[in-house]
């Protein structure tokens, strides 16, 4: 009991938590002929131990790209990065990795959230900050569906209500809003058609506090 009610205030604290600490992201770049890089080197005050594991953990997204290049695997592609949210507990980014083979009809982004503690410098899952079950899916789609543009999708533009609906799951892919409210990423093709891009269901502080409660 003590565990659980000591990890609740943890959680409670780090969700809670709003706004950025300051310029602890600088931008490394990296090209050739055939792709461009921008990925993040990220700076912990005072926490060596925890710096050295978040970047190490970045690292093996960029050298993952930069050896599938190397080794001819796609035609040309590109590597960025966002900061997300943090404050000085965490550290949410996001990596879009695009790859493009040589006569495909379009290119494809893999985008993965990475998010970290700055005491221990490990990565959080998705289940350090909500607890979700299968049963709760259709409750996580009627949530917010945010496109590449920004633009609210409706359900019924999804393969959420059609006969795909047993192809889509719970993304665990997630990165933080801030203000306790998350995002949890979909691909291309995993929620809706292509052109749609990457999507994100926003769970909201209110809906991430109904989860905890009603699936400890």
């Amino acid at each position: 009991m003590k565990g659980k009610v000591l990890f609740g205030l943890v959680l409670a604290g780090l969700l809670s938590i709003s706004g950025l600490a300051g310029a602890s992201v600088r931008e490394e770049t990296a090209s050739a002929i055939n792709y461009k890089m921008r990925y993040p080197v990220v700076t912990v005050e005072k926490n060596a131990a925890a710096q050295a594991a978040i970047n190490e953990d970045i690292q093996k997204y960029v050298d993952n790209f930069l050896t599938q290049y190397k080794a001819g695997n796609f035609y040309n592609g590109d590597f960025s990065y966002k900061l997300r949210y943090e404050d000085d507990q965490v550290i949410s980014l996001t990596v879009a990795d695009y790859r493009y083979n040589q006569g495909a009809a379009h290119g494809y982004t893999n985008t993965y959230g990475l998010n970290y503690s700055k005491v221990t410098g490990e990565k959080l899952p998705l289940g350090f900050f909500v607890k979700l079950r299968p049963e709760d899916k259709m409750t996580i789609l009627r949530q917010p569906i945010i496109d590449s543009r920004g633009e609210r999708v409706p359900l019924e533009k999804t393969f959420a209500t059609g006969r795909y609906i047993s192809t889509i799951d719970i993304s665990t892919n997630y990165y933080m809003l801030g203000g306790g409210s998350l995002a949890l990423i979909y691909p291309p093709y995993s929620l809706t058609c292509y052109a749609m891009g990457t999507l994100h269901i926003d769970l909201s502080a209110q809906i991430i506090d109904y989860f905890n409660r009603k699936n400890q």
